[in-house]
């Protein structure tokens, strides 16, 4: 849940740096631009603060996938199983890789949401600056890896076998 913090102070920060430019953006920001970066859509200034609220409730059901695993792990899907399919003790190990996980996720989503609306405070504050699409590349690198990664995880915990509780390991002299 550490991570959660950091997707956290990314919205406030998000937050914070719209409140504080809302008054000098003009009334009309672009929000869509064609490959050039040229803008061809502009809307409200308060289109921020839906962005905010969307960047809030991604974040936030990402982050209640491992609660939703716990109460109803049918719901949660592992890539290419349930987490239902598993039994009570591999499910007990595969939880924390899972909220590891959703918290990486939750970030990268933060981070992109933060970064997309300071391209568009920035395309408005600067009419014929283009904003820059590094985000987007980032957003969908850093998806990939940490979905790829976290399959392999899942993969590897899922074959292991639980110690057997009868079992006990030799004593040490």
């Amino acid at each position: 849940m550490k991570l959660g913090w950091v997707a956290l102070i990314l919205i406030v920060y998000t937050a914070f740096a719209i409140h504080r430019v809302m008054p000098r953006l003009p009334a009309r920001i672009p929000t869509s631009f064609d490959f050039q970066g040229r803008p061809t859509a502009g809307s409200s200034p308060d289109t921020l603060w839906l962005m905010l609220g969307i960047q809030i409730a991604v974040t936030a059901l990402i982050l209640s996938v491992p609660a939703i695993g716990r109460r109803v792990p049918q719901w949660v899907s592992l890539g290419w199983k349930r987490l239902s399919d598993f039994p009570p003790a591999t499910q007990k190990r595969i939880l924390p890789v899972l909220e590891e996980m959703c918290g990486w996720m939750a970030v990268l989503f933060s981070l992109f949401f933060t970064l997309l609306i300071r391209e568009l405070i920035g395309a408005a504050l600067n009419p014929g600056e283009s904003p820059s699409v590094w985000p987007v590349w980032l957003f969908l690198a850093g998806t990939g890896v940490v979905t790829l990664y976290y399959l392999r995880r899942f993969s590897r915990v899922g074959r292991e076998t639980p110690p057997s509780p009868s079992v006990r390991p030799p004593a040490r002299r």
